[in-house]
């Protein structure tokens, strides 16, 4: 076998594709508290256990948490569910990664049904379901929860439940096509040996 087709060989070797998996980081529905939050008081709505809510998270409430990461990861995910309560009025509820905002959206009283908090007309709850993605390589990650509300929680709150975090790391794995020449190039210098 001549160095030309031995250096082929070796090149195609180093081919490979990137494969992504996922590591769970945290994942927090509040059940028996909310340790490590900066402000972990929690409540219940429908008998579920959320991080705030009514008469708990209004007017410069804030919640926020640093989690550790491997470093070799090349992006996170982050999940939860969003309380919207009572009484808001174009006023936002913001989810901040690592000082950047990821979610600023506003709310509105009506929308929603009653469930819980003040049971005023049409001052309503409303559940969102929240998923965001964020590229970074650092180890820890800062998750932090607030809004713009500018009243009481007695009056219009927020709360959060079933955080979920998750890391993607990526590997390099050779490539099954690339197993496979390596495989038919060992065979063909095994033959040509035998054969001298």
């Amino acid at each position: 076998m001549s160095k030309s087709s031995i250096y082929i060989i070796l090149t195609l070797l180093t081919l490979s594709i990137t494969s992504v998996s996922a590591t769970l980081i945290t994942d927090e529905d509040f059940t028996g508290g909310a340790t490590g939050w900066s402000n972990n008081r929690t409540s219940l709505i429908l008998g579920d256990e959320v991080l705030g809510g009514f008469n708990l998270f209004g007017a410069v409430a804030y919640a926020e948490k640093t989690f550790s990461l491997s470093g070799n990861q090349t992006s996170v995910e982050i999940n939860l569910d969003f309380w919207k309560g009572d009484s808001w009025d174009n006023e936002r509820f913001i989810v901040e990664v690592d000082g950047n905002q990821l979610f600023n959206q506003p709310f509105r009283f009506y929308q929603g049904t009653q469930i819980a908090g003040q049971p005023y007309g049409n001052w309503h709850e409303l559940l969102v379901p929240i998923s965001l993605n964020y590229n970074t390589t650092a180890t820890s990650l800062n998750v932090k929860f607030h809004s713009t509300l500018n009243q009481y929680a007695a009056d219009e709150w927020w709360a959060v439940d079933n955080v979920v975090i998750t890391d993607n790391v990526s590997a390099q794995v050779p490539e099954p096509s690339t197993l496979a020449i390596f495989a038919l190039g060992m065979i063909s210098l095994v033959s040509l040996r035998l054969k001298k």
